[in-house]
């Protein structure tokens, strides 16, 4: 059930869906909402960057401030490479770095983008986690093995990553068939 007045699980989108926010946030949040989207890391993450943790020469994210404490390297997508490179992030501290205070900017700030988005867009349900959810659920529908999945997501568990994945109706039309 999609996330309504901040209760039930973040929606699910689809890559077209997902481009259409990235396409519609404004600078910095983009590239924020991009990370999240091509890396499946939790919005917390992606804020807690620095620029030494990226490495677009190489196509590695490290990932240092996770929920676990584990220290985990992803591998970036070819077009979140392109689109990170043109941008004008800081090149030492913080990747995203608060105007306001010496820390990070806040992922109620990113909420707050997201919703003014996604009300644009007619998009609901949609929360930071929904990143997150929908690479997992998507890898998943196109047949990545989920441990695959779990060591790109960081969970530490099958059934930790199972809460993530949706199922379409074709999904399960198609299994249905496939018998």
């Amino acid at each position: 059930m999609p996330k309504v007045k901040g209760k039930g699980q973040a929606a699910i989108l689809n890559n077209d869906q997902i481009d259409q926010v990235i396409g519609l946030c404004a600078e910095p949040y983009k590239f924020i909402v991009a990370i999240a989207a091509f890396t499946g890391c939790r919005m917390g993450e992606a804020l807690a960057l620095r620029a030494e943790n990226l490495d677009l020469v190489a196509g590695i994210i490290t990932l240092t401030h996770t929920k676990t404490g584990r220290t985990r390297e992803v591998a970036l997508h070819p077009e979140l490479v392109a689109l990170l490179s043109e941008s004008n992030l800081p090149t030492v501290g913080y990747l995203f770095p608060s105007p306001r205070t010496a820390g990070h900017i806040t992922r109620q700030a990113v909420d707050k983008e997201l919703r003014l988005v996604c009300e644009a867009l007619k998009l609901r349900g949609v929360g930071t986690h929904s990143f997150r959810r929908s690479l997992a659920t998507n890898l998943h529908g196109k047949g990545i093995p989920l441990k695959t999945i779990a060591s790109i997501t960081g969970h530490e568990s099958l059934n930790e990553l199972s809460r993530y994945l949706d199922v379409t109706p074709a999904q399960q039309q198609a299994a249905i068939l496939a018998r």
